[in-house]
């Protein structure tokens, strides 16, 4: 049916634009619908193994102050916000030529994310270089990391124009980054101890590094052989005007501000990433130092991974049946409730477990609409304004993760010298508190506030989409 009758216009005289509009609008095989999240999956791998030891690699393993600590995270947090930002910039003016506009930085960029991502997880020299090299390794694999990250989230938009799988590729993501979770709680933590006893504390940690970079890479070599002629920008049309590459850097951050709905998306999301950062950072602080059972971590690590594992599946019932603007908030305003629960509910570790653990499969149902709201953003501005500056647009879904990871830092940093934290000694009673407030009370809030920004700022409605898209067509 749509193969032949593509191959009708291609041999006909016809403009190229509409055998790639005709293609566009064919519907996706199950395989790439349900197994875009592969490439998620080792990417959050690498972005998993930072969230979770990163801080704590810092503090007890490379043995760093805490205020060289804090100098490393706050300077590689503000730095990785401007990297967000470059990102969209150098997808939306840059194409290169390996298989499309966004597939080509499947094929190219990962290889070397590998490489930098590694450099964060050692210590070579002394305090300064060491410090330097981290921070080399953080900048410049995240620059890249952001630029790939976008490209995939970009490429939902673009591979189908239908509404329902759109939120299927978006919920695979996201089923994508909840098994990294579930496969780095079973693995991370017995590697790095097993690679410790072999060598060294910090040699364990690099290897284990090059170890889940190793699977990023081959993650999004799959989905670039899997997605092969579905990029509207591949080699095939390589001679076509690419529409939207035209507007300056001005002009592409002024349409982002005449863009309401895609702002407040943007706000929401930092807060819903805030809740998942923070409680990544201080769950070792939270097991080692406030329940004294670090050996417990590894069992939070796999059960909130399951849990948001099942919470993607349980995201496309619900997305599909309630519409992703109704789950999104709603599903975090319960999220911020469960939370709460867990300061009068969870006093052992596996209460606690249980609670944060259903916390997070209901903020992961309403994560995994992410990327298909921010594609509708995109749909929005273009009917809007006319000008389709996707690839900006869809690299802004990473800004509201570095902004959260900018709060993470602050209260990691800011946190930990106000309740008087000393690595590897006996906490006060002021540090068990500190640390528990800390890691309840900060999720709670984040949650709440992100569904309710999301609640009174979104104004698009499921049922306005296909009448923009039949109405930019039209143009």
């Amino acid at each position: 049916g749509d193969a032949a009758f593509i191959r009708d216009f291609t041999n006909s005289r016809l403009p190229t634009i509409l055998i790639i509009k005709v293609s566009m609008a064919s519907r996706l095989k199950k395989t790439l619908l349900y197994t875009y999240g592969t490439a998620d999956l080792g990417f959050v791998l690498i972005a998993n193994m930072e969230s979770y030891f990163f801080p704590a690699f810092l503090t007890d393993y490379a043995g760093f102050s805490i205020v060289v600590v804090g100098q490393i995270l706050w300077l590689t947090s503000l730095v990785d916000i401007l990297c967000a930002l470059a990102a969209g910039i150098i997808l939306h003016k840059i194409t290169l030529r390996f298989g499309g506009k966004y597939r080509s930085w499947f094929l190219v960029a990962p290889p070397l994310i590998a490489v930098l991502f590694v450099l964060q997880f050692t210590k070579i020299g002394d305090t300064l270089v060491a410090a330097s090299i981290i921070t080399f390794g953080f900048v410049t694999s995240h620059l890249l990391w952001n630029v790939v990250f976008t490209a995939s989230a970009s490429m939902v938009g673009r591979l189908s124009r239908h509404s329902d799988e759109r939120t299927i590729l978006s919920t695979s993501r996201a089923q994508g980054m909840s098994a990294a979770g579930l496969i780095m709680s079973i693995t991370a933590l017995p590697m790095i101890l097993y690679f410790g006893k072999h060598t060294d504390e910090v040699t364990a940690f690099t290897i284990v590094a090059g170890i889940f970079a190793v699977f990023m890479v081959l993650g999004y070599w799959y989905i670039y052989w899997m997605t092969a002629g579905r990029d509207p920008y591949d080699e095939k049309t390589s001679g076509l005007e690419q529409a939207g590459t035209r507007e300056t850097v001005r002009e592409i951050v002024g349409l982002v501000f005449r863009n309401p709905p895609l702002m407040f998306l943007i706000l929401a999301e930092m807060f819903r990433n805030t809740q998942i950062l923070v409680i990544a950072a201080f769950a070792y602080y939270y097991f080692a130092y406030v329940l004294d059972n670090l050996a417990y971590l590894s069992v939070f690590i796999l059960a909130i991974s399951l849990a948001r594992l099942f919470g993607t599946f349980a995201a496309t019932w619900f997305g599909l049946r309630f519409g992703k603007v109704t789950t999104y908030w709603l599903f975090l305003l319960l999220a911020a409730a469960v939370f709460v629960a867990a300061s009068f509910l969870g006093h052992s570790e596996l209460a606690f477990t249980l609670l944060f653990s259903l916390g997070s499969l209901l903020g992961m149902v309403a994560g995994a609409m992410s990327t298909a709201l921010f594609s509708d953003t995109v749909i929005y501005g273009e009917w809007k304004t006319g000008s389709n500056i996707r690839a900006f647009t869809m690299a802004l879904q990473s800004l509201p993760i570095k902004v959260a990871i900018l709060i993470r830092s602050a209260a990691i940093t800011v946190g930990l010298l106000m309740i008087g934290f000393v690595a590897n000694t006996e906490p006060g009673q002021g540090v068990i508190d500190g640390i528990r407030h800390f890691m309840i009370f900060t999720p709670a809030i984040a949650c709440a506030l992100g569904a309710m920004v999301f609640y009174y700022g979104y104004r698009i409605q499921e049922s306005q989409v296909p009448r923009m898209l039949d109405e930019i067509a039209a143009r």
